[in-house]
Order: C-alpha cells, then sequence, then structure tokens
C-alpha cells in the first residue's frame, strides 16, 4: 500500500549545518527536496567520481578470475582508492586500444593469407616508378568470369568463394570498375612481431586487471563513501538559506517515521514545522507491503513506473493477475518445469524476491500446463494415462475443438480484471457521487462483455443484457463529474460516453491475447517436434539422436525466448494499460528516496567531518 506522507521544515542555524546534514543522513528518513539549484560545480564533479569508481568496478567485475590462487601473480597495491581508480580506467583504455590495434594488424595480416606470405608489398611502388602498374582486386567468381579480356589480368587461388586478380598494365589510369584491395603498411613479419607485442601488452594489462580484483571490496566501500558525499553536497547545496544565519530545508517523510524525525529535532535542536502536504503532485510514493506481495516488486522497478500519491497501489492485483496471464501466455508444463530448476540452481545469484517470484510464476505455468496437456507441446507425454485424466478438455491444447471456449475465458477474465478495477474505484469514491458511476461502469463492462461475445462468437445477447446498458449509462451520465453546474457535468459525462464505450469494447477484445498467444506457444512447439522427428525416435541412430536432441534444444529455446517476450509485451501490457486505465492510475509518481548515509565510516560522526568547500 501508498504510505501517507508527512511534508516537513526543518531550520538549523549555518554553524551547525554541517552536523544537521550528518544526523539526517543516519535517520534516514526524510526525503529532501530541493529548495535552490546548486551552481558551483561541486555536485557534478562528485557525480563524476561517483561514476568513474561505478566503471572501475564494473570492468574489474568481467576480469575476476577462475581461480584465485594464480601463481607468480604480481600485486599492484595503492593507498588511495581514488587513485586505483584512475589507473584501473586508464588501464581499461590502454585495453582497448591494444585490442583495437591487434585487430587492425590481424586484418592486415589476413592480407598475406589472401595474397601470399612472401609478396614484397614495397616492390608495388617500385614496379610504378618503372611504368609497370599493378593494382589488386578481390571479387566473387561469377564477377571474375566476365572481365574484358583486353586487360591483362592475373588470377590467384579462390579464397573463401572469392578469387584475388591483380591487373598489370602500363598506363596508369587503366583500372578496373572494382573496389581495388589497399596494401598493408608492414610485411608480414613485421605485422607478426607487432602483433605478438601487442598480445603480450595485452596480457600484462589483463593480469594487471585480474590483480586488481582482490581490491574490488574496497573500491565498493569507496564508491558508498562517494555516494554519501553526493548526497550530503546536493541536500548542502539545495538548501534555502535566510540572511547567511540560517538554513532550511523541506521534505517528506512517512507518518510512521514522524515520531523519530520529531526525537532527532528535540534532541539536535532543530526548528520545524510537519504539516499535510499542500501538493499532492510532489509527494514523493512510499509503497510498503507484505513479503508475499513485494516479490512483485523487481517486475515493477524493471517497468519502472510509480503511481501517484493520491492514486492505488496496484502491486497485488499485478502480482495475482500477472501470475495468471504468464501461465496462460507460457502455457507448457515442461517450461514451467525448466523455469523452475534453473532457479533453483541459481537460486544463491538471484534475490529473494526475484528467486520467490520466478517459483510462484513457473507454479502457475506447470499447473496451467498440466490441465492444459501441454508437455514440450508433445501430444504422446500428454496421453499418457495419468497425465490424460489431469487434463481439462475445454482448456486443452491438443485433440479437443475449444477454440470457442477459450476466447470466451479470454473476454470473461477481461471482463473480471476491469470489474475488479472499477469495484476498487467505488470503494475509492465511497463518500462520493463519483461511487454510483463506477457502479455504473461495472454494469456496462458486462453489457460490453455480452457485446463481445455475441459479435465475436455469434452468443445471442440475453433480453436482460440491454438494461445493463440503460442503467449503466444512466449512472455514469449522472455522476461521473461533481459539479454545481449539474447540466453541465451530465453533458459532459454523455459526450465523453460514446467514445469510453469503444475503448471499453476494444480493451475486454484485448484480452483474446491470452488465448492467441498461449496457442501459439503450443503450436510451435508442436511444429519444431514434428519437423524434427516426423516419425518419432524409432531406428534412429546415436548420430541423429544427438542432433535431434540440438535442434529440440534450439527449437524450444527460441519459443521460450518468444514466450518470454509476449509475457513481457502481452502480461504487462493488460496490467498496464487496460487494467489501470479503468482504475484511474497514470503511474505519474516519484519514488520516494530519502537521503541516508550509507558508508560505514560515515555511521560514526566523530569520525566524519562534513565539508562544503569544493572538491
Amino acid at each position: 500500500m501508498i504510505v501517507r506522507m508527512k511534508e516537513i521544515l526543518l531550520f538549523t542555524t549555518a554553524r551547525s549545518v554541517d552536523d544537521t546534514i550528518l544526523q539526517l543522513g543516519e535517520l534516514g528518513v526524510v526525503d529532501i527536496k530541493e529548495i535552490n539549484r546548486p551552481g558551483n560545480g561541486t555536485v557534478e564533479r562528485r557525480l563524476e567520481a561517483v561514476h568513474r569508481a561505478e566503471s572501475a568496478i564494473s570492468l574489474l567485475r568481467d576480469h575476476v578470475p577462475k581461480n584465485r590462487h594464480l601463481a607468480n601473480r604480481v600485486k599492484h597495491t595503492t593507498k588511495d582508492p581514488k587513485q586505483l581508480v584512475d589507473r584501473v580506467l586508464q588501464t581499461g583504455e590502454i585495453r582497448q586500444k591494444c585490442q583495437e590495434k591487434i585487430d587492425e594488424l590481424s586484418q592486415q595480416l589476413n592480407w598475406y593469407g589472401i595474397w601470399g606470405q612472401n609478396v614484397v608489398t614495397k616492390d608495388i611502388p617500385y614496379l610504378k616508378k618503372k611504368g609497370l602498374h599493378l593494382r589488386l582486386y578481390l571479387m566473387d567468381k561469377s564477377v571474375a568470369d566476365t572481365l574484358d579480356q583486353k586487360h591483362t589480368i592475373v588470377r590467384f587461388p579462390e579464397h573463401d568463394g572469392r578469387i584475388p586478380l591483380v591487373l598489370i598494365a602500363r598506363n596508369e589510369s587503366e583500372k578496373l570498375n572494382h573496389k581495388e584491395e589497399s596494401l598493408p603498411r608492414a610485411s608480414f613479419g613485421d605485422l607478426s612481431q607487432q602483433i605478438e607485442r601487442k598480445k603480450r601488452q595485452l596480457a600484462e594489462v589483463e593480469n594487471f586487471l585480474e590483480d586488481q580484483t582482490e581490491n574490488i571490496a574496497w573500491l565498493e566501500a569507496y564508491h558508498l563513501h562517494l555516494q554519501d558525499r553526493l548526497s550530503t553536497q546536493q541536500a548542502l547545496e539545495g538548501m534555502g538559506d535566510i540572511e547567511g544565519r540560517l538554513k532550511y530545508l523541506k521534505g517528506y517523510i512517512p507518518r510512521t517515521a514522524e515520531d523519530n524525525f520529531i526525537a532527532a529535532a528535540e534532541a539536535n535542536h532543530w526548528g520545524y514545522h510537519i504539516a499535510e502536504p499542500e501538493k499532492p503532485e510532489d509527494v514523493p510514493v512510499y509503497i510498503k507491503n507484505p513479503k508475499w506481495i513485494s516479490i512483485i516488486n523487481p517486475v515493477m522497478k524493471f517497468i519502472d513506473i510509480v503511481p501517484g500519491y493520491k492514486e492505488v497501489d496496484v502491486s497485488i492485483y499485478f502480482l495475482v493477475a500477472f501470475a495468471l496471464f504468464f501461465a496462460m501466455l507460457v502455457g507448457d508444463a515442461g517450461y514451467g518445469l525448466i523455469f523452475l530448476l534453473v532457479t533453483f540452481f541459481l537460486r544463491k545469484k538471484l534475490t529473494a524476491q526475484m528467486r520467490i517470484l520466478i517459483y510462484v510464476l513457473s507454479g502457475t505455468t506447470i499447473i496451467w500446463g498440466v490441465l492444459s496437456g501441454t508437455y514440450f507441446g508433445a501430444e504422446q507425454i500428454a496421453a499418457l494415462p495419468f497425465l490424460n485424466n489431469l487434463i481439462i478438455p475445454e482448456i486443452a491444447s491438443f485433440g479437443a475443438d475449444n477454440i470457442s471456449f477459450m476466447m470466451h475465458l479470454s473476454f470473461l477474465i477481461g471482463a473480471i480484471h476491469l470489474t475488479i478495477a472499477h469495484g476498487i474505484r467505488v470503494f475509492q469514491f465511497i463518500n462520493s457521487i463519483r461511487a454510483l458511476s463506477e457502479v455504473g461502469w461495472i454494469a456496462l463492462v458486462w453489457g460490453l462483455f455480452l457485446i463481445t461475445e455475441q459479435l465475436v462468437l455469434g452468443k445471442a445477447m440475453p433480453d436482460w443484457g440491454l438494461w445493463l446498458f440503460v442503467g449503466g449509462a444512466a449512472l455514469v451520465a449522472l455522476f461521473s463529474v461533481e459539479s454545481k453546474n449539474f447540466f453541465k457535468s451530465m453533458g459532459v459525462s454523455i459526450a465523453n460516453l460514446p467514445l469510453s464505450l469503444i475503448s471499453g469494447f476494444s480493451d475486454i477484445v484485448s484480452y483474446v491475447r491470452l488465448f492467441a498467444v498461449g496457442m501459439a506457444t503450443a503450436a510451435v512447439a508442436a511444429s519444431f517436434n514434428n519437423m524434427i522427428l516426423p516419425e518419432g525416435m524409432t531406428g534412429m541412430g546415436i548420430v541423429n539422436l544427438i542432433m535431434a536432441a540440438i535442434a529440440l534444444l534450439l527449437g524450444h529455446g527460441l519459443n521460450i525466448a518468444l514466450a518470454l517476450m509476449a509475457v513481457m509485451v502481452h502480461g504487462i501490457r493488460l496490467n498496464m494499460l487496460e487494467f489501470a486505465g479503468h482504475l484511474g492510475v497514470q503511474f505519474s509518481g516519484e519514488a520516494y528516496k530519502p537521503f541516508k548515509l550509507i558508508s560505514p565510516e560515515n555511521r560514526n560522526k566523530n569520525k566524519t567531518t562534513i565539508s562544503i568547500q569544493t572538491g
């Protein structure tokens, strides 16, 4: 849920401003909002230092050796982490330039692989001075066969499907209408020696970077320190000033942290004012949910959206719907089992939230796959007696004509999903007449559901279905807009109603993607099986079995990738657009980011001095 926030104004003397910022950082509950824009460049320099430290750490992480007990390793140490960051980044630049030079020299060396290692390139300019002009070309065989016979051309053996040609001419202007091959700048031997020198230099660079991976933890602590300095400087420079004697800042704290803030303010003799936020659109959003709901947080962070302060936290609704949509879109018990096993083996590398979330999604996929009889798209597996008894014929992927039912189920899920959205809004506006308009929208959603069934599936709408539109439209027209001018508000509602109904109809139809994509996933899996094993595995040799296994692995791997892409596109879309649109959530919020000092050295204020000077 979205935690209610309080707006604060904090006043402190200019002398004690450093200590105030330190205390706020240790308290870690105030989301400080900028009053004055920093303008002396210190923040930019500290931000650059943070980015440089991040780049150095990232570079070192890419060079962690598999065996840390390497013999004859030369240690490179420095007492200053900034110097180490500079050396690592400089070494990274040298490494990149070395690799680029090796690639360039290797490309020139490849020239000799085509034209011969014994070619002396300096002879070509010498012959040019003597009036004999040689031009080198590399072209397709079909093109080479069509060249004009009037030219003196020497052909060399074919190389990688292309023919090396040398045009010999007395006239310098004579040339072929094709791209001419450039000459390498050094001999074969010189190029080989240069490449070896660069490779030795690159090896030294790699050894240095591997050696410095032992300092990653040290640099990470330094990075935290830099982040603290950056946050502190931003807070200091963003504070307001009163005649150079008094400093003040504005921020927001959760109501649950109000007592802790007041206690800190009293202990440090701060002046403060706490009030309800005047502008809800400026209030940061702090979402706090039970652990079982918070497992959806990785998905919410991935799409990087936050509801507004006055909007509804959709976490629990997103979690339940996303699990169902994931199961229907992937729809294969075999794929779900793969997700489960991979997550189990990689569990130490995943966060607890991500691990549990994938377990939930894998479990729902396995359940849907078992009920629909889908195991890697193989009907033979689903036909096994025990597994066959678990299949629900109406949702079975194979052997049943259930397209109409699956489309009906998709529309039904859509209607229920949108009904929940408007039901939430009923409680949201329970003390307002707008609650009645949301009841009207619930009636309209089910009326649109019946219309969809009639237009798409040919099911006749019952006689009472018309009254859903009559009653729903009346409630929406009368109570959608709160205004002193009743007729004006009703006119606005009636004017918007036709487009809203069309949008609602398309939203319900949009849920058919759950059936369509899920069916496509099963059909693609079955197609791969039939192409690779058209007659089963009977009579196949060892080699053919291995090749078939590799082909199946690649085919189903591609299908899994497509299914996961469909989840990201369609599963998230149905929650973020259709559901959120009917719920009135625009995701216009900004996440709550409390000012918090995080490096170990800043936890002891007696050992830390915060400077507001540049540097």
